[in-house]
């Protein structure tokens, strides 16, 4: 909350300037200074790292959301001998919130240690480091205060210098340009700055300059005609304002874009009050809105193939972006993915519902604890509503080629027609094409056979004969669901699955009511969840001893539900709890207890026409079969078919088992950036979760495209370390001990991720495009 000017003047009187004086010794005037950091306000989620630019230390300072793609290249003040990143951390959050953009701030050495040019080298290093990295001069604004502010003009002249593009924008926080001090305004407001004074300003200008004369050293004598934007802050009150005044007017003469703020009653380096002080909360504002707008990029042209959880969601986080122009395809007629595909009886999700939506959009749909199909499909819809979402839908993407020439990509369309686009995001998901087993004379039975996944309403299953094949997710939900409409079910069961209660309830209209009025209140159920699936994924992957409870709850369920022994025999699951998913049931032991239900161990030999023959010799009679049997899970973009450069196909290049940095990113295919892709879903957790993950880590890939750095081609070094990582962990996991969707026929676990949902949000946190190369 703003102080009153007042108050945060007497601070700085009090406080900041006595820190200045060239009568603290300097070691200790550092170390001070740096403190003062840390007691200013910085917004929350800022996220710092360590960095090197050119070989200059650094901090990237980044908030929620400041992904660009431009950048921020900020010169801390401190008169050339005081100041680091450390100082300037609160001033550094607020303009990365304001800029949009990640903030770079060189440790760059300071006087007397390091006099003239040393600052200047170490600034232009940091520049041309992030232009090696990819990002365009015009996307690339320079930010400095004070001395950082002297330090941003010498760099811009040093590169002009050299020949080189300039800045598209440099933001100037009562920039010290005259280290002669000659403007009258030094003497004339000596005693109203409550900053600085002469006495301060005198010795750290000889210590800087130590006898050196270059036009670097003064700015307001050179030629400013073509120089970028100009932007600069000043108070009306301080030493330096004739400094800002001086550039401002011989800047305009030159034909520069200029905006002057000349705050009335402010002192020197007001701004880094920002949080604190309404007007330098004002005056980061107005620097953030110029950088946007001098610093804006290309739009990029997105196209996403699916309308599922993925594709919306990474359509919604773009729709209010500057940067992208999103197209959704999807083959259906509506979005929703496999919640608008699997309408089966009884079809719910096996997550809670609180964590089975995105955070920035919390569902308010839900009529029970685990929300139920029509719900998410609402969801999903809603959200696509509220983002203005038009996926171009009854349109399936049967091809993708990269035009080397061009860098782009293009997407054959099932109408004939084509599309053009700079980068292609798959969203697929694993569970997108139904898996129907290959058995002799299916093709010749007499009545209706369907998948689960494409169930078929017109077929009334009342009276019927039903057989069921396969226990898996899917058939633990429908067979419940319809048992007691059928004559009687035949259950064929190739293995048991491991199950535990669910604790599942309706929500009554006061808890659907608070759902939509206080969004925050679903916080500690969404924590509970999160902490009870990751406790799992521990057990899962790294503590055996964490998995005991699960077949604890699961011999008891099947005690207490099936009287039956030799039933209960057929039902105990002969692998590690775990190896397959875990199933979420209260009423599937007590379905198959039914005495007009079988459960059918032994192999499926053949179909009839008449009903289902084991490797027995029985035939069970059925009217209708009803195929339970999974999806295709380790083709992943099958059928489509993507061709990189040369014509390179990745089902080709995936033909050992499908891989790619983060689940994300595949060499050699550029631009190309996958939605749950290899090895990103959870044994035990909430794949919205994850997706959310990888559409943060996309976005900022798509801005760092967007900022001039792509195309972009994971470096494949980077990719197979991350790939040698993930089977090395996941050869210690629960999943080496059965054969499951989540491995290929020659035992690579290909789906799932070895960790922790919070694992994978940290590293995917983070964009590098040092991870990157351009092909």
């Amino acid at each position: 909350m703003p102080l009153p000017r007042a108050a945060v003047r007497l601070l700085t009187r009090g406080v900041v300037a006595p820190l200045l004086t060239p009568l603290l010794p300097l070691p200790l005037s550092r170390r001070l200074l740096d403190v003062t950091g840390y007691v200013l306000p910085v917004p929350r989620g800022t996220r710092r790292t360590a960095t090197v630019l050119g070989g200059v230390p650094a901090e990237r300072v980044a908030t929620p959301g400041s992904d660009g793609p431009h950048q921020v290249l900020y010169l801390h003040g401190g008169g050339y001998k005081t100041g680091s990143p450390r100082s300037h951390r609160s001033l550094t959050a607020q303009l990365s919130r304001a800029c949009g953009a990640p903030v770079h701030v060189p440790d760059y050495r300071l006087a007397p240690e390091h006099p003239f040019p040393a600052a200047v080298d170490d600034a232009v290093a940091a520049w041309r480091a992030l232009r090696a990295a990819g990002h365009r001069a015009q996307h690339i604004a320079v930010l400095g205060d004070s001395a950082g502010g002297g330090l941003a003009m010498a760099l811009a002249l040093r590169l002009r210098a050299a020949g080189e593009e300039l800045p598209g924008s440099i933001g100037l926080i009562s920039p010290w340009l005259d280290l002669d001090l000659s403007s009258p305004w030094v003497l004339a407001n000596s005693g109203r700055d409550a900053m600085l004074d002469a006495d301060t300003l005198t010795p750290a200008a000889e210590d800087y300059r130590a006898g050196a004369d270059a036009s670097e050293l003064a700015p307001l004598a050179a030629d400013l005609s073509g120089f970028p934007p100009l932007h600069v802050v000043a108070g009306a009150d301080e030493v330096l304002v004739g400094d800002a005044d001086a550039l401002v007017e011989r800047a305009r003469a030159a034909g520069v874009p200029v905006s002057y703020t000349r705050a009335a009653g402010m002192w020197h380096a007001y701004p880094v009050f920002a949080g604190l002080l309404a007007e330098a909360d004002a005056a980061v504002a107005g620097l953030g809105a110029a950088v946007r707008r001098d610093c804006a990029a290309d739009r990029v042209r997105v196209a996403v193939v699916g309308a599922g959880f993925g594709g919306i969601g990474l359509g919604a986080v773009l729709s209010g972006s500057d940067v992208a122009d999103v197209t959704i395809l999807d083959k259906a007629d509506g979005v929703g993915g496999v919640w608008r595909a699997n309408t089966y009886p009884g079809a719910a999700c096996d997550v809670p519902s609180h964590l089975y939506s995105f955070s920035f959009a919390p569902g308010r749909e839900w009529t029970r604890r685990f929300a139920p199909q029509p719900d998410i499909l609402r969801y999903l819809e809603r959200v696509a509503a509220e983002h203005r979402l038009a996926p171009r839908l009854g349109t399936e993407v049967t091809e993708a080629h990269w035009d080397d020439a061009r860098a782009t990509w293009r997407l054959d369309l099932s109408d004939g027609g084509s599309l053009e686009a700079d980068v292609l995001v798959p969203a697929c998901g694993q569970l997108s094409r139904p898996a129907r087993p290959r058995i002799p004379g299916l093709d010749t039975f007499a009545g209706p056979v369907f998948h689960s996944a494409e169930w078929d309403h017109d077929v009334d299953l009342r009276g019927k004969r039903v057989a069921v094949v396969g226990t898996g997710a899917s058939a633990i939900q429908f067979v419940p669901a319809i048992v007691d409409d059928v004559a009687s079910m035949t259950v064929f069961q190739r293995s048991a699955p491991w199950l535990i209660p669910k604790p599942d309830r309706p929500y009554g209209r006061v808890a659907r009511t608070l759902q939509r009025v206080l969004p925050a209140g679903r916080l500690p159920a969404r924590g509970f969840w999160t902490l009870f699936f990751e406790t799992g994924a521990l057990g899962f992957t790294r503590f055996p001893l964490l998995t005991p409870p699960f077949r604890w709850a699961h011999h008891a369920m099947l005690r207490r539900q099936v009287p039956d022994a030799g039933l209960r025999a057929r039902l105990q699951p002969d692998y590690p709890v775990g190896c397959k998913r875990v199933g979420i049931s209260s009423d599937w032991f007590p379905a198959l207890a039914r005495p007009h239900v079988d459960v059918v161990t032994d192999a499926i030999a053949a179909v009839t026409p008449t009903g289902v023959r084991t490797a027995d010799g029985t035939e069970h009679a059925a009217d209708v079969i009803i195929l339970g049997t999974g999806f295709a899970t380790s083709d992943f973009l099958a059928p489509m078919k993507i061709f990189g450069p040369g014509g390179v196909e990745l089902s080709e290049r995936w033909r050992d088992g499908a891989r790619a940095h983060l689940g994300i990113s595949v060499p050699g295919f550029p631009n190309l950036f996958l939605l749950y892709g290899p090895n990103t879903n959870v044994g035990s957790g909430s794949i919205v979760h994850m997706l959310e993950s990888q559409i943060a880590y996309v976005r900022q890939a798509i801005a760092a495209v967007a900022g001039g750095a792509g195309p972009l081609s994971v470096r494949p070094d980077v990719e197979s370390r991350f790939d040698t990582e993930m089977q090395d962990r996941l050869g210690d996991s629960v999943w080496t001990g059965c054969q499951s969707w989540y491995r290929t026929a020659s035992g690579r676990i290909v789906n799932n991720w070895p960790g922790l949902m919070r694992e994978y949000r940290r590293r995917t946190a983070h964009f590098d495009p040092a991870d990157y190369e351009r092909p």
